[in-house]
């Protein structure tokens, strides 16, 4: 699996995924606030996974956040530091003010597609 691109045993969906970071709970202080992170630090990416479920709520998922010191910043870095926790997914999306996550159905073709019902533009 590819460090910066999502992927799990049988990809049956894939797609796209967005965020806004918070006005009221950054994901870099609460890293601080657990000693996992510094002060300094900036989190330039993130990944949120869950492992192999059968069918039961989800209670905790694993939060990955990529950090560089922000006086390292570079728009194209040669390496970050990659720090876990766990969360809870309802903690994991309180670090975004908007969150948006599609995927689609491997093999199907979504191009021409009318989407009748709710739907986001």
């Amino acid at each position: 699996m590819d460090t910066f691109n999502a992927g799990v045993q049988y990809n049956d969906f894939k797609g796209t995924a967005a965020a806004d970071i918070s006005d009221n709970v950054a994901l870099a202080d609460y890293l601080v606030s657990l000693g996992r992170a510094e002060k300094d630090e900036r989190v330039v990416g993130f990944r949120i996974a869950s492992g192999e479920n059968r069918g039961t709520p989800v209670t905790d998922v694993s939060l990955v956040a990529y950090l560089l010191r922000t006086a390292d910043f570079d728009p194209a870095p040669k390496e970050v530091r990659a720090v876990e926790v766990r969360v809870t997914p309802g903690e994991a999306l309180a670090f975004f003010k908007r969150f948006d996550l599609v995927a689609m159905r491997r093999g199907v073709d979504f191009s021409a597609t009318h989407v009748d019902g709710p739907h986001y533009d």
